[in-house]
């Protein structure tokens, strides 16, 4: 487990990933470059997680997930299954579609609680499934603010409006590129690049999983052990 963490071992909710099929003890005993993002608030890699049905059969269902707190601070766990088509659950348009399937980030105000608040929704494309995220948890302005005070970085009007609707903006700090833009399987919802916007598309490309049809991910093998392999 890395030194800084978004999550202490007390606060993992085992009772939610037992429905998973994934005890205390195989939480503990995944792999670090699984464990580590959980812990530390991202978006998991795929794992496959073990459900029971109402006939008790199991069933092995592809998925990604992240632990979250809520607005009182407690500890959430989502899960992102995968499917073959996106889940439209927040009704977007077929131009809304059409722009998360391109890699952009939009802004939509959706019901949560009976109360109306702004989201930041982003595609997963590995699961296909839509992850949201509320904009006032995302303090993408504050580091903003940060970077202009420490870094003496000046920002346009059209810059910060550009972060602020999720659109990832390039900035020249002390002579280099640094680019600073919305990515919602981040745990502060927006990451920080060293380089360019090349840099920053590149980034997003190097997974194995993106650029092979079949899938990759953590099976729990008959070994008792966590292994990465082609899921099928």
């Amino acid at each position: 487990m890395t030194n800084r963490k978004s999550f202490l071992e007390e606060e993992i909710p085992y009772e939610k990933l037992e429905k998973l099929g994934i005890s205390r003890r195989l939480f503990l005993s995944m792999p670090k470059n699984l464990v580590d993002p959980i812990i530390n608030g991202k978006v998991s890699p795929i794992i496959i997680a073990k459900m029971r049905a109402k006939n008790r059969k199991v069933m092995e269902i592809p998925m990604k997930i992240q632990l979250v707190r809520d607005d009182d601070g407690g500890v959430k766990l989502i899960t992102y299954q995968r499917t073959k088509e996106i889940q439209n659950d927040f009704c977007l348009t077929p131009n809304e579609l059409e722009r998360v399937k391109n890699g952009e980030i939009i802004r939509k105000e959706l019901e949560e609680d009976g109360i109306r608040k702004m989201k930041f929704i982003q595609l997963d494309n590995e699961t296909n499934a839509l992850i949201p995220r509320s904009v006032a948890h995302v303090k993408i302005a504050e580091k903003l603010r940060d970077l202009e005070k420490v870094k003496d970085v000046e920002l346009g009007v059209n810059q910060k409006q550009q972060a602020q609707e999720g659109k990832p903006i390039e900035l020249n700090v002390g002579g280099q590129p640094v680019t600073v833009g919305v990515d919602l399987r981040e745990p502060q919802g927006y990451k920080v690049v060293n380089g360019d916007m090349e840099e920053w598309n590149r980034q997003k490309k190097i997974k194995y999983d993106l650029e092979h049809e079949d899938y990759m991910g953590y099976v729990q093998t008959d070994a008792n052990r966590w292994e990465y392999k082609k899921c099928v």
